[in-house]
Order: C-alpha cells, then sequence, then structure tokens
C-alpha cells in the first residue's frame, strides 16, 4: 500500500473544504446544490487560473531573469 504525502493530503483537504465552503455560501445564496457544486468548482478553477497566470507571467518576466542573473 502506498501512501501519501503530506502535501498531497493536505492540498486534497484544502481543495475539498474550499468546495464544501463555496457550496454552503451558494446555498445560502438560494442556489440549489448542483448549482451551488458547480459555480464553486468554477469560481476555483477561475481562481487558481488568474493565480497561474501571475505567476507564469511574473517567472518569464525581463526584470525576473536580471535580477536572478545579479545574485
Amino acid at each position: 500500500m502506498s501512501h501519501l504525502k503530506p502535501q498531497t493530503t493536505l492540498g486534497g483537504f484544502t481543495l475539498l473544504t474550499l468546495l464544501l465552503a463555496g457550496t454552503a455560501i451558494g446555498r445560502v445564496l438560494g442556489f440549489g446544490f448542483d448549482e451551488a457544486l458547480y459555480l464553486a468548482t468554477l469560481f476555483l478553477i477561475g481562481i487558481i487560473w488568474l493565480l497561474n497566470r501571475f505567476l507564469l507571467r511574473r517567472v518569464n518576466s525581463p526584470t525576473h531573469e536580471i535580477e536572478s542573473d545579479d545574485t
């Protein structure tokens, strides 16, 4: 039996918690369970996409390459 790394377990728990919290917020706003789960998933994907895009742009920026050459 293989064991999961702590980072994988923590990441999975965090993702599940965020999905359930988003679904609960959607239910409070009056959406059905399936609609709230869909919107929470869509929102999380959007946030992760934007964060990834921002981080990739920062890594590939010319100023970042100049800073790393000095060290």
